[in-house]
């Protein structure tokens, strides 16, 4: 039986004789060939690929110190309204929570933390 059936043959037959299109694909115009030695070409690739790398890091960086002076001036505002009766913290939580004029009282508002003996 195997004599007369080799199955990788015909599956290989079988894939050979599906046909294909012939199109070629056309060329790419929008960029141009480099004029450069394929060394080269390398190299300034290499090398503006860590330019861009560098100026995105350095964006990072200025946002992070960026946020680091709006964390500090966001801590004194609500600092600053605690301290002046507009807003208070509850004891065993570090969110601040605005105070309806009149409602001090209702929270029972030590130094600015709601509950606080």
């Amino acid at each position: 039986m195997s004599k007369f059936f080799n199955v990788p043959k015909l599956i290989t037959k079988a894939i050979k004789s599906i046909p294909r299109s012939k199109k070629v694909s056309p060329t790419i115009k929008s960029v141009p060939p480099t004029k450069l030695s394929v060394k080269e070409s390398l190299k300034k690739t290499r090398g503006d690929e860590y330019l861009k790398r560098i100026r995105e890091l350095e964006k990072g960086r200025k946002k992070v110190s960026e946020g680091k002076k709006m964390i500090k001036e966001g801590q004194k505002i609500r600092k600053k309204m605690k301290d002046t009766g507009k807003a208070f913290q509850f004891r065993s939580k570090t969110s601040y929570h605005a105070i309806e004029p009149g409602e001090a009282k209702k929270f029972k508002i030590k130094k600015g933390i709601a509950g606080g003996d």
